[in-house]
């Protein structure tokens, strides 16, 4: 949640101060509804990439494009397992994602306490989800973005890294005979360096800044998190509600799986985002000096900017209520890894 505070202030500072002097995005969009896409579209100024200011702006908008449409689908995840918790536990189904959430999450919280007695315990068990980043498909996002070659680019993993790690391994590396020394070769554990294979973590890369955010947004929402296997166990559980219990047996069932997988991956999304919110912020307050540098076509790049800082609010509340949702659910499911 530290991630989440801090990129909420971000947002207070570029919306002040860079809204009012932007250009009105194209009509046809929206940015509404939190459930609505934005309407950012690269495509819609034309042909864009053809100098190199125009191709970092054209990735760049193409990854809040991508954002927009991601979180839509995160957050519909969340709200869709919250209703399947609802259903199950007979209370309406109704509202918001945050609404139906809180009353689920409610319920589920009264029929523990009702139905299990309160000396014994009741533990939800699962295995973490395991959310891989394609290296590969990153590196072409920077190198399509920058104009070079894929094996030039810069990216290291912040979690386990599937091929050879080039840095330091928090664990035992093929490459080394030193725990937590350079790696040159496979690292069974963390690897703080350059990665050649899927990332099992947060693969940050290292270019410009267009470029950079382009290619990290892209890598989180196209990044695939496992579902995990959620097992409830209980420890010397004195059932005193058979009804209410199996009520809530089964919603844990319907809603926790998507809800651990999903929280997995928005927390991914969610440190992609702040990078994201800086540098939109910078591109719309210089929008201005976008027709020098693109010609007539710069007024409506600026138009598309300012449509994704308008849209980048609706794209915190997606990625802020993915997270807390899963966190909450897992705190009344008592939901522990193993």
């Amino acid at each position: 949640m530290r991630g989440s505070t801090a990129l909420r202030l971000i947002f207070v500072v570029f919306l002040a101060a860079f809204i009012a002097g932007c250009p009105p995005p194209k009509k046809g969009g929206s940015t509404g509804g939190r459930d609505e896409p934005s309407g950012v579209d690269p495509k819609a100024c034309g042909e864009i990439s053809g100098s190199k200011v125009g191709r970092k702006l054209y990735a760049f908008l193409a990854a809040s494009a991508e954002l927009d449409r991601s979180t839509i689908e995160l957050e519909g995840s969340v709200k869709g397992a919250c209703k399947k918790m609802a259903h199950e536990l007979g209370v309406s189904e109704d509202g918001d994602t945050k609404t139906v959430c809180d009353r689920a999450l409610a319920e589920l919280d009264a029929n523990l306490e009702i139905s299990v007695s309160t000396e014994k315990r009741l533990v939800t068990r699962y295995t973490p989800p395991e959310c891989t980043t394609d290296i590969e498909f990153t590196a072409g996002i920077v190198a399509e973005c920058e104009a070079s070659v894929s094996a030039d680019v810069d990216i290291t993993c912040e979690g386990y890294c599937g091929g050879t790690c080039e840095g330091t391994c928090d664990g035992t590396c093929a490459g080394s005979t030193d725990r937590g020394g350079e790696c040159n070769g496979q690292c069974d554990g963390t690897c703080q360096g350059r990665c050649t294979a899927d990332c099992q973590g947060y693969a940050e890369v290292n270019a410009s800044a267009e470029c950079e955010v382009s290619a990290e947004i892209q890598a989180t929402t196209h990044t695939e998190c496992t579902e995990p296997k959620v097992e409830i166990v209980e420890e010397e559980v004195t059932v005193v509600d058979d009804t209410k219990f199996k009520m809530a047996m089964a919603a844990i069932d319907a809603g926790m799986p998507t809800l651990l997988r999903v929280g997995a991956k928005a927390e991914l999304v969610g440190k992609a985002i702040i990078e994201w919110v800086k540098t939109l912020g910078s591109l719309v307050k210089a929008s201005g000096q976008l027709v020098e540098e693109i010609g007539e076509k710069g007024l409506c790049v600026g138009g598309q900017l300012a449509a994704a800082l308008a849209a980048s609010v609706n794209v915190q509340a997606r990625i802020e209520v993915s997270i807390e949702v899963s966190a909450s659910a897992s705190a009344s499911a008592g939901a522990q890894p193993q």
